[in-house]
C-alpha cells in the first residue's frame, strides 16, 4: 500500500501491493497470528499486528469471537458465504467489528526503497491498524502471541496477575515499537471489561513496507509532533436486521446490520469523555421505525419460536480511557483523549472529502489527512444522535515528542453493560431499558477504574503491571446429574468439592487475604433455563446469562450436605420438571473480605462481599424418571407443537420429544406412515451405569436432517429380563 504522492513509481507500487497480498495469507495461517479471550462475558479476537476484533470486517467472513456479549459455548453463526445469512437467525451480541492503533509521526526519516535503504526524509508517516482493513506498517511475519492462563482454581494460581492475558510485541514503520497486553478475569464486578496495556517505544527499528523487513539504526532520531489515536467501529443492533426482516439483500444480512439504512444506534459520552459507548435503538425487540418502512418484517410468531419476547440488543458496548503518559512532564487530571472524534461509518466531510473511514487508507488519502485527523475533535452534530446511525469512535492523544529509547504508556478498557438478564429475556416488560443498561455500562467502568487504581506502577517478575483485583474464593467444582431413579418426583441432585474451603491467597504484602478453612462464608447454588438457539437442525446450547440462586448454605450449615461416600456435598433441587433441561453452578462467597493490600501497595479496608463467578457452571441436565417394567409407554408431548407451551420443551429444547415408561433397556425405532425407518434410538443405563425411564429424540433422521410435522408411527422392542411383554406400538403426531 504505497502512494504514487510519495514519487514512488506505479511498478514499484504494483510490487508492494503483491508483497503485501502474499503476506496476507501468509500471516492468517501463522501460529499465534491471534488468540482468543472466552473467560469472562466479553469474548473478544487478539491479533498480533495491533487488531481487536477480527480481520474480517463482515460477521459471516469469520467463526472466531468479535466481542460477543455475552459469549456461551456452542456459539455458531453462518460463515462462509453472505448469501447463506439470508432468511436465517443470529444468535450472539456481536458488538465490535474492529479497533486498533494509529501513531502518526511528523518530518522524520525513513528507509529509501531496497536494496540500499539509504536515509530520506519524508513529511509523514503512519502505521495503521483497526477497521481500514488490513494494517499499515507492519512486518508480514511477527512474533506469535503469548497467552497465559492464570485461574483462581488452578494450582501456581498468582493473585498479582489476571486470569487470562495475551502479550504482543511488533515493530512498525515509525520507528515506535508496540508492546500490548490484555486483562481478563472471571469475578463478579470484573468480567464485563478487557483492559488493554500499551507500551509505544521509539526503538528507532523501523519497517520498511517495501522490502517488508526489519531496518536498525537508520538514523538515531528524535520524533516530534507523534500521535497515538485508538479506534473502534461499533454496532451493538447487528442482530435486528437479520432476526426481523425477511426482504434483507445479501449484504445487509451477510453483514449483520452494515449498512447505511440499517443504523439503529445512539452513543453516549460520560465521565468528562473517558468512556464512550454505543446502545441500540430499543435493544432489538421490534424493528426500527425507519427499517419497517423498508423491508417486510418477519411474522411476529415466528420471530418468537426462536427468540420469545428477549432483546436481542440489551447491552450497550464501548471503550474507556484508563491512563495516558504526560505531554509535558506532569501527571493528567484525567486519561480523557486530548481530541474526542465521534464519526458515523460513512457521511460527513474531512478537508474537503467525503468521509467513508472504511476507506480512510494511505491508498485513498494523504497522510497529512491523518495527522489533521488525529487533532481534529468532533461528536458530528450535524448527522445527530437519534438512533439512525452506526458510530465510530476515536481517542487521540498527543503531540508527543519522542527521543532514542523514550517511551509512552496507555491503558484503555473495552467494556460492555447490561440490564439484568432475567429482564431482558422477558422482554423487558418494566421498561428499564435503556436507562438499566447505561447504568451498568458507568458502573463497570468505575470497577475497570479501581482496577488500574490499585495495580498500575506495580511490577511482578519483571513485567508491569496494569491492573489488579482483589481475589473472591474460588469457585468448587460441581456436577449436576438425574436423581429421580426409582421416583416418580423429578430431582436433580448438585454436587461439589472442598476447593473454597483448602484455598489459601495471599495478597502483595505476603499476608494470607483468604484462608477457605476460616473466611469461607456459605455456598450459593444457581440454576438457568436460559438457553440459546442455534439453528433448526442444532439444539440450543446453555448461554447461562440469566441466573436465579435457588438456595445459600452458610458454612455453618454445610456439614450437613456433606455426602461421605462421595466425598462431595449433595444437594437435591426437587423444583424441576421431568424433560426440561438446566444449568447450575455453585459459588462460594466472603462476606467480610480481610483487608486487602493491592499489586501497587494499596491497602482496602472496606471491601464489599467476594463472590465467585459462573464458570465452573454444569452441561445442562435433565431429570428423568427411573425404569418401569409396566410396559405402559408413551410419548410426550403427544401431538408435538413446536414452542406451545403445553405441547413443547420451549426454547430451552424446541424439537426435544420424550419416550417415557421405558424399561432399563429397550431399542425405539421411528417410521413414518408409508413405513420408512428414519431413526433408531438405544436405550440403555448411562455411561456411569445409571438407569433411566425415559429417551429423547430431537425429531431428526438418521442423517441428522430435521424430519418433516406429521404422523409418525413408533416401535419400542424391550430388551429388559424385567418385562415380560416384547413390544409395544404406538402413533405421534408432530405439529410446526
Amino acid at each position: 500500500m504505497i502512494q504514487v504522492k510519495n514519487n514512488y513509481t506505479p511498478g514499484i507500487i504494483l510490487s508492494a501491493l503483491v508483497v503485501l497480498l502474499f503476506s496476507w495469507t501468509t500471516v492468517f495461517g501463522q501460529s499465534g497470528y491471534e488468540r482468543q479471550h472466552r473467560r469472562g462475558n466479553l469474548w473478544e479476537n487478539i491479533t498480533n499486528d495491533g487488531v481487536i476484533g477480527s480481520m474480517a470486517a463482515w460477521d459471516f467472513q469469520t467463526s472466531v469471537p468479535m466481542g460477543l456479549y455475552p459469549g456461551f459455548r456452542g456459539y455458531t453463526h453462518p460463515v462462509g458465504n453472505e448469501f447463506d445469512a439470508i432468511g436465517t437467525y443470529a444468535n450472539a451480541n456481536f458488538h465490535n467489528f474492529r479497533s486498533g492503533l494509529w501513531i502518526m509521526v511528523k518530518d522524520m526519516t525513513v528507509p529509501s526503497p531496497p536494496p540500499k535503504y539509504n536515509p530520506k526524509k519524508v513529511d509523514y508517516e503512519l502505521y495503521l491498524s483497526g477497521y481500514q482493513g488490513d494494517p499499515y506498517g507492519v512486518l508480514s511475519e511477527r512474533k506469535p502471541l503469548e497467552f497465559s492462563e492464570n485461574y483462581i482454581e488452578n494450582e501456581g494460581f498468582n493473585p498479582l496477575l489476571p486470569e487470562e492475558m495475551i502479550y504482543g510485541e511488533w515493530h512498525t514503520n515509525t520507528g515506535i515499537s508496540v508492546t500490548r497486553r490484555s486483562y481478563v478475569w472471571s469475578y463478579p464486578s470484573y468480567d464485563d471489561f478487557i483492559i488493554y496495556d500499551y507500551k509505544l517505544k521509539n526503538t528507532g527499528k523501523i519497517v520498511s513496507l517495501e522490502g517488508d523487513t526489519l531496518i536498525e539504526n537508520i538514523a538515531s532520531q528524535t520524533l516530534s509532533d507523534v500521535f497515538f489515536l485508538f479506534h473502534s467501529a461499533i454496532s451493538v443492533s447487528t442482530k435486528s436486521q437479520i432476526n426481523f426482516y425477511d426482504a434483507l439483500g445479501a449484504v445487509a444480512a451477510g453483514a449483520f446490520g452494515w449498512k447505511a439504512e440499517a443504523y439503529h444506534d445512539f452513543y453516549g459520552i460520560d465521565m468528562n469523555n473517558e468512556l464512550v459507548y454505543s446502545y441500540n435503538y430499543n435493544g432489538g425487540k421490534a424493528p426500527t421505525p425507519w427499517g419497517a418502512a423498508e423491508y417486510d418484517v418477519k411474522e411476529n410468531e415466528i420471530w418468537k419460536q426462536k427468540f420469545g419476547d428477549e432483546l436481542q440488543s440489551p447491552a450497550a458496548f464501548g471503550w474507556l480511557a484508563l491512563y495516558a503518559s504526560p505531554t509535558n512532564g506532569t501527571d493528567r487530571s484525567s486519561p480523557a483523549p486530548d481530541v474526542l472524534r465521534v464519526d458515523v461509518h460513512k457521511g460527513g466531510t474531512f478537508n474537503g472529502q467525503d468521509l467513508d473511514l472504511e476507506k480512510f487508507t494511505p491508498l485513498e488519502r494523504p497522510k497529512k489527512d491523518f495527522h489533521d485527523f488525529a487533532q481534529t475533535p468532533t461528536v458530528q452534530e450535524d448527522w445527530g444522535n437519534d438512533g439512525n446511525r452506526m458510530n465510530m469512535y476515536s481517542l487521540s492523544y498527543g503531540p508527543y515528542t519522542l527521543d532514542p529509547g523514550d517511551s509512552v504508556r496507555f491503558i484503555v478498557a473495552e467494556i460492555a453493560g447490561v440490564m439484568d438478564y432475567n429482564q431482558v429475556i422477558q422482554g423487558d416488560t418494566s421498561g428499564w431499558f435503556p436507562d438499566s443498561t447505561i447504568a451498568a455500562i458507568r458502573r463497570n467502568a468505575e470497577f475497570a477504574k479501581q482496577a488500574v487504581q490499585w495495580g498500575r506502577g506495580a511490577t511482578v517478575d519483571g513485567m508491569p503491571l496494569a491492573a489488579d483485583v482483589p481475589e473472591p474464593p474460588p469457585g468448587p467444582s460441581c456436577s449436576a446429574v438425574n436423581a429421580s431413579v426409582g421416583s416418580e418426583t423429578p430431582i436433580i441432585a448438585v454436587t461439589w468439592d472442598k476447593t473454597a474451603e483448602t484455598k489459601t491467597i495471599t495478597d502483595n504484602s505476603g499476608s494470607v487475604f483468604y484462608d477457605g478453612a476460616t473466611d469461607l462464608d456459605g455456598y450459593r447454588i444457581y440454576r438457568s433455563r436460559d438457553f440459546q438457539y442455534v439453528s433448526e437442525t442444532q439444539a440450543p446450547v446453555l448461554r447461562g446469562a440469566a441466573w436465579t440462586c435457588i438456595d445459600t448454605i452458610p458454612a455453618s450449615e454445610a456439614a450437613s450436605y456433606w455426602d461421605p461416600d462421595q466425598g462431595k456435598y449433595f444437594y437435591e433441587d426437587a423444583d424441576v420438571e421431568f424433560g426440561n433441561r438446566y444449568g447450575y453452578y455453585v459459588s462460594a462467597y466472603d462476606s467480610d473480605p480481610n483487608s486487602w493490600t493491592s499489586a501497587n501497595g494499596e491497602v482496602v479496608t472496606d471491601l464489599p462481599e467476594l463472590e465467585s463467578g459462573s464458570y465452573n457452571r454444569t452441561p445442562p441436565t435433565s431429570a428423568t424418571p427411573g425404569p418401569v417394567y409396566e410396559f405402559d409407554i408413551y410419548a410426550a408431548p403427544n401431538p408435538y407443537i413446536y414452542n406451545q407451551q403445553d405441547r413443547s420443551f420451549g426454547l430451552s429444547d424446541p424439537y426435544k420429544i420424550e419416550f417415557r415408561n421405558l424399561p432399563d433397556r429397550c431399542t425405539i425405532r421411528i417410521y413414518t406412515l408409508a413405513g420408512d425407518l428414519i431413526r433408531t434410538l438405544v436405550h440403555k443405563p448411562d455411561a456411569i451405569g445409571n438407569l433411566t425411564g425415559s429417551e429423547s429424540w430431537d425429531q431428526k433422521s438418521e442423517s441428522g436432517l430435521l424430519v418433516a410435522p406429521g404422523l409418525y408411527i413408533y416401535h419400542v422392542e424391550n430388551q429388559s429380563d424385567q418385562v415380560s411383554k416384547d413390544e409395544l406400538t404406538g402413533k405421534l403426531m408432530i405439529i410446526r
